[in-house]
Formats: structure tokens, C-alpha cells, sequence
């Protein structure tokens, strides 16, 4: 199954946050507020643009498919927001991680769903159409 030339701009995007998180965690001995910073900027913009690259091309369909989906995906987003905007302006390293799982779990989320629907042809599945 060949995965979207959107998801593999998604996946690039938030594998570069996931390895500047995991650089930064690994090397950094004494965070200071300015790196939390700098580390939650970067996540955010690339969690950003994964996001406009992968879900907003397909929004529509987003909108008319699984509501459980869109529940469970906003909630998702609305928790990367906020606990990125608490590790931008808050220096907090705990939100900081928090954001990084969170940009990883819409990924999967989102990759997951549209492989899922290449793999059926855009076709109805459990009389939801998946996209």
C-alpha cells in the first residue's frame, strides 16, 4: 500500500520534531528556558504544517466521515495546542513533551486513516466513507 505524497510530507515534518525533541532531551543537560522554547517553536510549526499538508486537503470529507473521528482528532489537536502554547510561552519541559506525543498521535491518526482509505479506493467502509 503506497502511502499519500501528503502523508510522507507529514511524516517528514513530524519525524524532524520528533528527532529535534529527542536531540534536545537526550543532549541537553540543564534546558534552559530560551532551548524550551526554541524546541517548542520548532514542533509546533512543523505539527502545523504536517497538518495543512495531510488533513486540510481532505477536509471536506473529513467533516462528512467518522464523527468519532473528528471528535477524537480535534480533541487530540486542541490538547497540541494548548500544551504548546503553555511550552512556547511557558518554558514548561512536561508541555513540551506532552506536544511532541500529541503532534505524534495525530499523525498516526491521520496516516493511519488515509492508508486505509487507499487501500479501498476511497470506497464506503462501515457505511462511512473514509478520506
Amino acid at each position: 500500500m503506497k502511502l499519500p505524497m501528503r502523508d510522507v510530507v507529514a511524516t517528514a515534518l513530524v519525524a524532524v520534531a520528533v528527532v529535534v525533541y529527542v536531540v534536545w532531551s537526550t543532549v541537553t543537560a540543564d534546558p534552559s528556558t530560551t532551548s524550551v522554547r526554541l524546541v517548542a517553536g520548532v514542533v509546533l510549526a512543523a505539527g502545523f504544517v504536517a497538518s495543512a499538508t495531510a488533513v486540510v486537503p481532505s477536509f471536506e470529507a473529513l467533516m462528512h466521515g467518522s464523527k468519532a473521528y473528528l471528535a477524537g482528532a480535534s480533541l487530540v489537536g486542541v490538547v497540541a495546542l494548548v500544551t504548546g502554547v503553555v511550552a512556547l510561552f511557558g518554558a514548561d519541559e512536561a508541555m513540551l513533551a506532552v506536544l511532541v506525543l500529541a503532534t505524534v498521535v495525530l499523525w498516526l491518526m491521520a496516516t493511519t486513516r488515509h492508508m486505509v482509505a487507499a487501500g479501498h479506493g476511497g470506497r464506503w467502509v462501515h457505511s462511512r466513507r473514509i478520506a
